[in-house]
Parts: structure tokens; C-alpha cells; sequence
């Protein structure tokens, strides 16, 4: 064992001794030799400032190979501070995409809100229109009325007439507003009352309307004709879906009542177009004065003949130049004449309806003349084939004669 090792220390001697000799072999002492005005020096560079030139010569060396790699692979440490601004532009350019994207998102989120605001402008002033319409047709309803607690006027009924409805009405339920409207946005809270006072207006309008339609169809359903026979003769066109009126199933959330708009505007037009009907029907009693009936519509005796005959109209009493009236708004169509008449006047109300006052003695009115209902246009006299003072009163539709006894009964439920 000991040989081993004195064998290893004498072997690592020899290479130590070997590598030694190359070093001095390769670096050998030098001496350099330089003249100077006239004196010859001479420095001598040993093998140990050699071995350290040599040193310090591969440190630049590798240094520079070090440097020259990172500036091929753009990792080069003498440009730390251009790095450092890459990073920062890439990272604004980042923030820049993002105030991109939040600006691109801020403008589409505006035009919806805006199309969403103009839709719901829209829908308020449409209800607004019909809400106008409402109230300029024989004041639906009264826009200056506290609407929880007023109630609306209607005509007054001395005896209503039967509305034959197929299914009794009922009172409307599920009218209570929801706070907020839903229309996709939240809207100022001055918008959301607005649309509840509106959509309790319509309510409220809606539930009137109804009530007058049904009570002018069972006005001129007292006469014994029928709207759809009237409206044939008018330019007064209406229909539409039938929309329930007893509040089941139905809401009235704001900013959902637009569906109902529709059909509030048909019931509009309806009651307007009935309404001009009712002007045209000749209800009102054609005497301004005391009277009594002499003679009523249909076969009797004839007072000359004693023979029986058809009468087409209705004779009443009264004093000499009794006040006669229209019974309707109209249009005087003659005034003068007529054999078995004597002096006349006719008008034409329109939709079909014609009235004949008969045996005046005098009139007020001329062809053409336009006249409302109640005014004077005649005097009661006995003229044409009479035996005495009274006005006989036709009431004609579509060129025949009608029972004025059934008009001026249905009059009665309005007056």
C-alpha cells in the first residue's frame, strides 16, 4: 500500500514536472533589448508576466465573444435601458388596445341605450297620441282629473237598455304598475311615473270607451236596426281583434301596455265612428211644445177614405205654428211642397237616415241649409190633405219608412 502511494505521488511529481518544462518551454524567459539616445536597455519578461498577459488576453478575448453573442441574440447587457423601453411600449401599447376595446364597447353601449331611449320615446309618444285622441273625442277622459280617485263622466241613462252580451262583463283585475319599466335600460324615474300615469289613463280611458260603445250599440239596437246595417251606408270602416276587457291574465307593467295600444285605438276609432252615427240617428222628439199623438206608425183608417191604409209616419197635436225641430244634425234636402203633404222640409242626416215634417205651416229653413239637432226649422200647421193642426213625422232609412215611436223611445235613454 505504501508503494501505491509513493507510486501515485512520484507519478503526479513527473506530470507536475512535464507541464512545468512545456510552460518553460513555451513561455521561456525573454529578454528585450532597445536603444535610446545612444544607450542600449533591456527589460527581461519572465514566464510568470507571460502566463499572466496570456491570462488577461483570453479574459478579453472571451469577453468579447460573450458580448458579440449577445448582440446577434439581442440579449446584450450593454442595452439594458432599450430593453427596458421595449417592455414599457409593449406594455402601453396593451393599455392602449384595452382603452380601444373599452372605448369600442362605451360607444356600442351608447347606441343601444340611445335606439333603447328612442324606442321608448317613441312608445310614450304614441300612447300620448292615442291618450289626445281619447280626450278630443267627447271627453273620454279628463287629462286635468286626479285619476285615483276621479269618475269619469258618461251620459246619463234614464232607463238603460239591455246590452245583450254573450258573456257578462266583469270588473277589471291585475291593473297595478311595476316600478320599473322593462324595456332593457333604466330610465329616470320621472319617465317610469310618466308611463304609469299613462298607462292608468289608458286604462281608465279604455274601460269608458267600452262602456259608451256598448251603450250607443244598445241605443240604436232600441231603433231596431243594427250598427253593421248603419255603418254600410257611412265611410266610417272598423274592426279589428277582440280583446277581452275583464283584466284576466292581463298586465299593464310600464313599458309593457304597448301590445293593448292597438286595440285601444280601434275601440277609439269605433266610439268616434259610433259617435257620428248617433248624431245621424234621429232620437230627439220633433216638437218643442206641448203635444199628443193623433195618429201612430202602421195600418189604420184612413180619416177621408175610412178605408185601411198604411200610415208611414206619426201624427202630433199641438197649437197652430207649434215650434218644429230637428230630431238630428242633417242637411236640409227640401223644403216646399208635396202633393198630400202640403208644405214640407226633409233632411238628410246621413248613413241612410231621411226625416219628413209634414203639414206645416211655415219654414225657417231653405235647400241645403246644414241644421243641429234641436233647432227650429218649421211651424205645425194643417196644409196638404189634413183635417186639422198637427205635424206628421216620418222617420225613412235607406228609402223606407221606419216606426218613429221606437226612435223617440230610444231618445228617451239619452236625454
Amino acid at each position: 500500500m505504501p508503494d501505491a502511494n509513493n507510486y501515485r505521488g512520484f507519478m503526479l511529481a513527473q506530470s507536475l514536472a512535464n507541464f512545468r518544462e512545456r510552460v518553460l518551454k513555451t513561455f521561456p524567459e525573454r529578454q528585450f533589448f532597445h536603444r535610446t539616445g545612444g544607450e542600449v536597455n533591456f527589460f527581461v519578461l519572465g514566464t510568470k508576466t507571460q502566463l499572466t498577459l496570456v491570462g488577461i488576453a483570453g479574459l478579453l478575448g472571451l469577453w468579447c465573444l460573450f458580448t458579440l453573442f449577445n448582440v446577434l441574440w439581442g440579449h446584450n447587457p450593454l442595452r439594458s435601458a432599450s430593453q427596458e423601453l421595449r417592455v414599457k411600449e409593449a406594455q402601453y401599447e396593451r393599455y392602449l388596445v384595452d382603452a380601444r376595446a373599452q372605448e369600442q364597447d362605451a360607444r356600442d353601449l351608447l347606441v343601444q341605450q340611445q335606439q333603447q331611449f328612442e324606442l321608448a320615446a317613441k312608445d310614450f309618444q304614441d300612447k300620448h297620441n292615442t291618450i289626445a285622441t281619447m280626450i278630443t273625442q267627447g271627453n273620454i277622459i279628463t287629462p286635468a282629473d286626479d285619476l285615483e280617485t276621479t269618475t269619469y263622466a258618461q251620459t246619463e241613462i234614464l232607463m238603460s237598455p239591455t246590452v245583450l252580451d254573450i258573456v257578462e262583463r266583469q270588473s277589471r283585475t291585475g291593473f297595478e304598475p311595476a316600478p320599473t319599466l322593462q324595456t332593457g335600460t333604466v330610465l329616470d324615474a320621472s319617465l317610469v311615473n310618466l308611463d304609469i300615469d299613462q298607462n292608468r289613463i289608458l286604462a281608465s280611458g279604455e274601460l269608458t270607451i267600452q262602456d259608451r260603445i256598448e251603450f250607443n250599440r244598445s241605443i240604436i239596437r232600441e231603433t231596431g236596426l243594427s250598427v253593421d246595417t248603419i255603418l254600410k251606408n257611412g265611410a266610417d270602416g272598423m274592426g279589428g281583434p277582440l280583446v277581452a276587457l275583464d283584466g284576466v291574465g292581463i298586465s299593464i307593467k310600464p313599458g309593457e301596455f304597448l301590445p293593448r295600444l292597438d286595440s285601444i285605438k280601434a275601440r277609439s276609432a269605433e266610439v268616434e265612428a259610433l259617435d257620428k252615427v248617433m248624431a245621424a240617428v234621429p232620437l230627439a222628439y220633433p216638437i218643442d211644445a206641448e203635444n199628443y199623438v193623433t195618429s201612430r206608425y202602421g195600418s189604420r183608417k184612413d180619416p177621408f177614405t175610412k178605408r185601411p191604409t198604411m200610415h208611414t209616419g206619426m201624427d202630433i197635436a199641438s197649437y197652430k205654428l207649434a215650434p218644429i225641430v230637428a230630431t238630428a244634425d242633417g242637411k236640409i234636402s227640401f223644403s216646399g211642397r208635396r202633393p198630400g203633404y202640403g208644405r214640407v222640409v226633409e233632411i238628410d242626416h246621413g248613413y241612410g237616415f231621411k226625416t219628413r215634417y209634414a203639414h206645416l205651416e211655415k219654414t225657417y229653413v231653405k235647400r241645403g241649409q246644414k241644421i243641429e239637432k234641436g233647432e227650429k226649422i218649421a211651424g205645425m200647421g194643417s196644409t196638404g190633405r189634413s183635417t186639422s193642426t198637427h205635424l206628421h213625422y216620418e222617420v225613412m232609412f235607406d228609402k223606407r219608412t221606419l216606426n218613429p215611436e221606437k226612435f223617440l223611445k230610444a231618445g228617451q235613454y239619452v236625454q
